[in-house]
């Protein structure tokens, strides 16, 4: 059970009890549970641990014994608890048991950031409830996301999606959230984000918690953009400082880059500088005595990376002080083409011209010819901008197809690199959906995507913060699943927390199972504080082909769900 649950590299074994007790499928007891065991292993290890996960084989069918353990943990050490059957309706054990444990080891995390939070509150007289946002958009009251914070995975690009239809009124589209480091998309349906059936990913780890069903993808405005020569634009992942941004906080920097751009040899690399990271702690870093040498040399004024880059082995230091966060390095980006272009102009201009003189100038696309310079730097940054338009608009026809799209197809080619021709052949793809597009850089590359995409593509009036206005919505989504199934001839079973009710008649069980899930959503809107709900219901049936209304019923699926504005 254990290597199926993949906690080995989380939990240690000595960490981890296994006790006697368990369920039937059918939620009957089949073993009491052995609490003496559970208290004794409490009292070896009297104040060890921060948190506890508990998890049973069949406790989505019946949660008593997980319940059990709940009272005795907190009795015997008040500390935090998460149990199953609380998480998720998934039937899979071990996947169970991750979330359960993920969920646990980041309880502590959580209760520090709502502390931090509501002391901030206090100190500037804010007194209004805390609500946290959840991995669908929705919000819930800090206390109850204490109890369940891995339900917060992905809130981030939720609540793009839920800002964004604030913001347009749309209830259908794709969203893309392009930040300076990274593109978010998502697919939204009456308004929300569409969940993750499978489960959300938490690092490499597969849980059963149903968060937003969302592409991340490492292009943003800050992306370097790596031009070398007789080759095509390359949109890498890594983030860098624009140059321009790099020069805007340090103006000397621009006479640097004028000097560098005139120069014949030296080009590769010279528009690279090297500063401390403003928030770093190297003193909290574990480094090599190799990494803390060279570290010293940096400070919080740029340091050409040329006089490090001739030896190897200080690429190499460089590259990995880089990656822990410790400095940052300047290069190409399309913030700087854009400040080319006049698309932004809230940088330094005059050092992005110089940027791409040097890199042009480097791959062959920049001319010695003064008389032409102004419009070669021009369609250089055009290029720049082209190759992330590219980039964006394959990401949009992934998620929007459903399928992994080979770029080295011919036909995807042609029509990525906007022309559309391929001998005598039009190639065009269109979406149905329109794009609405948030971020920074959105209105640089999206209106041309959805051009290419033959669709609309809206870019709110406040698209630069549109998670913070989906944060701020007030709107609380509450759902609740009940299942009844039926395992053996003519015996329809419901279960429900602890407690599990026989029937005979399928249309019996089904009514019960209707209300059951309208309960469930209202002690949950009860524990919130909320009072007024309209409640929806949806179901879904598995019959024995060939049979009559629920003659056949295998099971029964009740999907209850309201969402509530708090305003």
């Amino acid at each position: 059970m254990v290597a199926r649950t993949r906690l080995d590299p989380l939990v240690p074994p000595d960490s981890i009890v296994r006790i006697a007790g368990r369920h039937r499928h059918d939620g009957k007891e089949r073993e009491p549970l052995d609490l003496d065991t559970l208290r004794k292993f409490l009292e070896d290890h009297a104040g060890k641990y921060q948190a506890f996960s508990v998890t049973s084989q069949y406790s989505v069918r019946n949660s008593g014994h997980e319940l059990q353990a709940q009272s005795v943990i907190r009795e015997y050490s008040g500390r935090y608890i998460s149990i199953s059957s609380s998480l998720t309706e998934d039937l899979n054990s071990p996947r169970r048991a991750l979330t359960a444990t993920l969920n646990a080891a980041i309880q502590p995390l959580m209760n520090s950031l709502i502390r931090a939070v509501e002391g901030a509150m206090r100190r500037v007289k804010i007194d209004v409830p805390l609500m946290i946002v959840r991995g669908d958009g929705s919000i819930i009251p800090a206390p109850n996301a204490l109890d369940c914070p891995i339900e917060t995975m992905g809130s981030g690009p939720a609540a793009s999606v839920i800002g964004a239809n604030m913001m347009t009124g749309l209830s259908n589209f794709l969203i893309s959230d392009i930040s300076g480091t990274t593109t978010d998309m998502a697919i939204a349906r009456q308004g929300w984000p569409v969940v993750e059936p499978r489960g959300s990913l938490m690092g490499d780890y597969r849980t059963s918690v149903k968060t937003i069903q969302i592409h991340s993808h490492g292009l943003g405005g800050d992306s370097e953009c790596v031009d070398e020569c007789g080759k095509e634009v390359e949109v890498r992942i890594n983030r860098v400082v624009p140059v321009s941004l790099m020069a805007h906080r340090f103006p000397e920097l621009i006479a640097v880059l004028q000097k560098r751009s005139r120069e014949k040899i030296g080009l590769y690399g010279a528009l690279q500088y090297i500063v401390l990271a403003g928030d770093s702690k190297p003193e909290e870093v574990p480094l090599t005595s190799d990494e803390a040498e060279l570290l010293k040399r940096f400070s919080p004024e740029p340091v050409a990376y040329d006089e490090f880059s001739g030896r190897a082995r200080n690429r190499m230091i460089i590259g990995r002080l880089l990656r822990k966060g410790l400095i940052q390095i300047s290069g190409l980006t399309l913030s700087d083409a854009a400040q080319v272009l006049g698309l932004q102009d809230n940088w330094s201009q005059e050092a992005a011209c110089h940027a791409l003189t040097i890199s042009g100038r480097w791959s062959g696309r920049v001319s010695w010819n003064d008389k032409t310079r102004e419009q070669e730097i021009r369609d250089y940054a055009k290029k720049i901008l082209d190759a992330v338009v590219s980039k964006s608009t394959y990401l949009a026809l992934d998620i929007l197809s459903r399928q992994k799209l080979e770029k080295d197809s011919s036909l995807l080619e042609t029509f990525l690199d906007g022309n559309g021709m391929l001998e005598d052949l039009s190639v065009e793809f269109r979406s149905v959906l329109p794009i609405v597009a948030v971020g920074g850089p959105a209105d640089t590359v999206y209106p041309e995507v959805g051009h290419r995409l033959k669709t609309k593509t809206i870019i709110p009036e406040n698209y630069v913060v549109a998670n913070a206005i989906g944060a701020a919505s007030e709107m609380v989504r509450i759902m609740a699943m009940v299942e009844s199934t039926n395992p053996e001839s003519n015996r329809f079973i419901l279960p429900v927390g602890n407690q599990v009710t026989v029937f005979t008649d399928p249309d019996e069980a089904l009514k019960e199972a209707r209300k059951a899930a309208r309960t469930l959503i209202q002690q949950k809107s009860r524990a919130m504080g909320l009072k007024k709900l309209e409640i929806q219901i949806e179901e879904k049936f598995i019959r024995v082909p060939g049979t009559k209304d629920n003659e056949g019923l295998v099971s029964a699926f009740i999907h209850a769900s309201s969402i509530v504005k708090l305003i």
